[in-house]
């Protein structure tokens, strides 16, 4: 494209840029058009695959000489990413952590490097995803599939956003329901009808991940990011619960679960919620109390509180 450009006359290169998002690990240079425009005498930015123009807030330009980002002499396999994540702090706290890096006795989390950083950051969001399971079944009464699935759906709607994660959720238990139906049939043994069930959900995603891509939806991609255990054992407990009890308390618990998931994503992607419980571990106690005090809760759940409903209708005067 930018040899079509030159040939015309039209001065463009080749740029390469990062996308920020916090807490992305292993992030590669994406490649950007940049055309020169002789009326306004500046350069303009356009994407190669979708043609918009304008530089996104996001973007960090890395390069615009078109050289190599790495050199390498003697070695193969080589390549270069990248881990980001967002950090605010006092001009005078990074002066004392830049002297402080190199003692013994600098525990803190921001000593490790960002790529850790960046783990930590997600791990320590799933205590707040587990209070709200806690607090959701315990004392609300909602019925899961699996205890703290819905976390860990949660945690991959952080990655996928939530409109992405809830299409791919939906398509894949679907498809993989109909396909456990078939497998019933076979009358096999529960470890290879689970290892068969993880065959397929993997088949799923890689072709929802290919047609995503040739579609031109760059959003579908981030499909990968579902733990696919945890879903090839929902789809097992589903098919399971639909022979026993039907297709009702499937719609249950399934609606349930989605429920749950999509509340721990809505708590756990707060960007206060992300800044206090990473740098204050101690809150990780507080959550831990929390859930301690609602673990001795043995009263009345609020959703069966609508079985005395047909007492209060009856003391009613007529």
């Amino acid at each position: 494209m930018v040899r079509l450009l030159n040939q015309a006359g039209v001065q463009a290169r080749e740029i390469s840029g990062l996308l920020l998002e916090d807490g992305r690990r292993r992030q590669t240079l994406s490649s950007w058009i940049q055309v020169f425009d002789e009326s306004g005498e500046e350069w303009a930015i356009f994407h190669p695959l979708t043609g918009e123009q304008g530089k996104p807030d996001n973007l960090l330009l890395w390069e615009t000489g078109g050289r190599a980002v790495l050199e390498v002499q003697g070695g193969t396999n080589s390549r270069v990413t990248f881990s980001m994540m967002t950090h605010d702090q006092p001009a005078s706290a990074a002066v004392r952590n830049h002297y402080s890096e190199d003692t013994l006795l600098n525990f803190s989390i921001h000593s490790l490097p960002l790529e850790e950083q960046a783990l930590f950051q997600t791990i320590l969001l799933i205590p707040i995803g587990a209070l709200m399971v806690v607090f959701l079944r315990v004392l609300v009464g909602i019925k899961t599939s699996g205890t703290f699935m819905p976390v860990l759906i949660a945690l991959a709607f952080i990655q996928t956003t939530l409109p992405t994660g809830l299409i791919g959720f939906l398509l894949i238990v679907a498809i993989g329901l109909i396909i456990r139906n078939y497998l019933s049939y076979l009358n096999l043994l529960l470890v290879a009808r689970v290892s068969a069930v993880i065959i397929t959900v993997i088949a799923i995603i890689s072709i929802f991940t290919v047609l995503a891509y040739r579609m031109g939806l760059s959003a579908g991609l981030t499909i990968t990011f579902f733990p696919m255990i945890i879903l090839a054992w929902t789809i097992e407990r589903m098919s399971i619960l639909w022979e026993e009890e039907g297709p009702k308390q499937v719609l249950i618990q399934g609606g349930g679960s989605l429920i749950t998931a999509i509340l721990a994503y809505l708590a756990m992607n707060n960007p206060w919620v992300r800044h206090i419980t990473f740098n204050f571990l101690g809150v990780q106690l507080i959550l831990m109390a929390l859930i301690l005090l609602l673990g001795n809760y043995t009263g009345y759940r609020l959703l069966e509180l609508r079985r005395f409903k047909p007492i209060t209708d009856d003391e009613k005067p007529s």
